[in-house]
């Protein structure tokens, strides 16, 4: 598909019949156009969706060397997820090495809209955007350079996914094979602020192919609702193992929610995985060393940061154009098979 190309201010000059210092003189100088061409060139830029750098109103190089990492919630989440703390801490080891500094940008409510317009940033990384949230406009509407990871592939900007589904369809498959028929899906619920995690939705819609290619019928999966947080594994195991008929086997879209499971079965005294199969999805290092160790999807989280990082860092830099993107960019995952399936 085509890329866009983003709305610059050389843009706004040109279907505003005014020069590109002119167009700069209204957002920064207004005291040097008449009210007519200033009006002229603000109901242009709006028209064609262009927001200006706010940088480039105080420095003259409109560079500040940092990136911001915008996602769809808050901070409390963020820094409660050890898979996005193993994401932050790639992005600043390259951040780091680029002497680049990263300004964290939650967007939850009223902020979202313009979360990106306030942010001093030369681009963004955003993250596990949706394309109904309303960050999903603010980043294409912006001037600046804009990379998504775990986004929703509906939104034109440069994407580096993984194979969600195929990984959820190997996960299900996996089980299927070992002759599981009661099988829970433990996902993230409907949240109070809206926030839909893109991820999630190919991660169900794997591994509901895969009982639908096996010709069994939609009822094998029960689908629980549990929240992201490991210390409350007994809680959600409990609701797991309450259901009726009780399951033999979870399918967890992450890993952070497989080792509480995991956790709260053990604290039970139920065997994983003669009474309960668990299978998580990311890879954690912690999956290899949990008791049992946890059967996870695992795929290459340095290599795709690094990647989507590379492709930011050059469009910010201009050695390259979204239209030299390939994208989406999929990252292939592998289904590590262990002790807990």
């Amino acid at each position: 598909m085509a890329k866009k190309k983003r709305v610059t201010l050389r843009d706004v000059a040109r279907h505003a019949g005014v020069s590109p210092t002119a167009v700069s003189f209204a957002y920064n100088a207004p005291h040097q156009l008449s009210q007519a061409t200033r009006e002229r060139i603000l109901e242009t830029a709006s028209e064609l969706g262009y927001q200006p750098h706010p940088v480039a109103r105080t420095l003259a190089t409109g560079r500040t060397n940092t990136i911001g990492l915008v996602v769809p919630t808050g901070l409390n989440w963020l820094l409660h997820d050890p898979y996005f703390i193993i994401v932050l801490g790639e992005m600043g080891a390259v951040c780091d090495e680029q002497k680049m500094r990263i300004t964290l940008v939650p967007a939850t409510g009223e902020v979202a809209p313009n979360a990106l317009a306030t942010i001093a940033a030369d681009g963004f990384l955003s993250f596990a955007i949706h394309r109904t949230h309303p960050l999903g406009v603010a980043v294409q509407r912006t001037s600046r350079p804009v990379v998504m990871l775990n986004g929703d592939e509906a939104l034109d900007v440069p994407m580096f996914n993984l194979d969600d589904f195929g990984g959820a369809y190997r996960a299900a498959q996996h089980l299927i094979e070992r002759g599981h028929r009661r099988i829970v899906v433990a996902t993230l619920g409907p949240r109070t602020d809206g926030v839909v995690i893109p991820a999630m939705e190919r991660r169900l819609a794997g591994y509901r192919q895969a009982i639908s290619d096996a010709g069994l019928p939609s009822d094998t999966l029960k689908i629980v609702y549990t929240p992201g947080i490991q210390s409350v594994g007994h809680e959600t195991f409990q609701k797991i193992w309450s259901l009726n008929p009780r399951p033999t086997a979870v399918l967890c879209v992450s890993d952070v929610r497989a080792l509480g499971i995991l956790s709260g079965a053990r604290k039970a005294g139920i065997s994983i995985p003669d009474d309960l199969a668990i299978v998580g999805f990311d890879g954690l290092p912690e999956t290899a060393v949990s008791l049992p160790p946890l059967t996870t999807v695992q795929h290459d989280v340095t290599g795709r940061i690094r990647r989507a990082l590379a492709v930011l860092f050059g469009l910010i830099g201009e050695q390259i154009s979204e239209t030299d993107i390939q994208s989406p960019d999929i990252t292939p995952v592998e289904l590590v098979v262990r002790e807990s399936t």
